[in-house]
């Protein structure tokens, strides 16, 4: 991992000139790593491993915008997955009724909902707590529990961010909704 030691602004800075220099020099170059970031920002392909075995492989974008199963979620970093009973363009969850993609698999599977995903919605039981807001410049984390089930992860503008201790109602942006294969 050649960037682990560096801070932020230089391995940022870095990794631009570095995908420049491979393109100009139209090599393979094999990166190893652990940082998610780094790898999507220098690769044109992507492959994640999962016991010497290939999980998914693809374009940068191909990967993070379609994980293939829960183990390439959680390895990128998304923590918002459950079992579902996915029928047509709905999936039943503990989190409650979920849009998902047209075309999307059916029957019990497990679905992953991006933090960005998570909509407050003024229509609708508030049964969901505002649990901790970790401030991210202008962007807020939140965890939000509900009154039943695992937590969930999301994320809101700054000024959108509800406070610590709120209770609120929820959708989903069925964009940001991906029903998964089974591991």
């Amino acid at each position: 991992e050649p960037l682990g030691q560096l801070d932020r602004g230089l391995r940022e800075r870095l990794v631009v000139e570095l995908r420049q220099l491979f393109g100009r020099l139209g090599t393979t170059v094999l990166a190893v790593t652990h940082d998610q970031g780094e790898a999507f920002a220098l690769a044109d392909r992507v492959v994640v491993m999962r016991d010497g075995r290939i999980a998914q492989s693809g374009a940068p974008v191909e990967v993070w915008s379609r994980p293939a199963s829960e183990f390439v979620a959680r390895f990128l970093g998304f923590d918002n997955v459950v079992a579902a009973r996915v029928s047509g363009t709905v999936a039943e969850t503990v989190w409650g009724r979920v849009p998902v993609p047209e075309g999307s698999p059916q029957g019990e599977r497990r679905l992953l909902v991006r933090p960005g995903g998570v909509r407050l919605v003024g229509e609708g039981r508030r049964d969901w707590t505002v649990e901790s807001r970790t401030f991210r410049g202008d962007r807020v984390a939140v965890r939000l529990r509900p009154a039943d089930g695992p937590a969930l992860e999301a994320e809101f503008p700054l000024s959108e961010a509800p406070t610590q201790g709120a209770e609120v109602a929820l959708g989903f942006a069925v964009q940001d909704v991906v029903v998964l294969d089974r591991d």
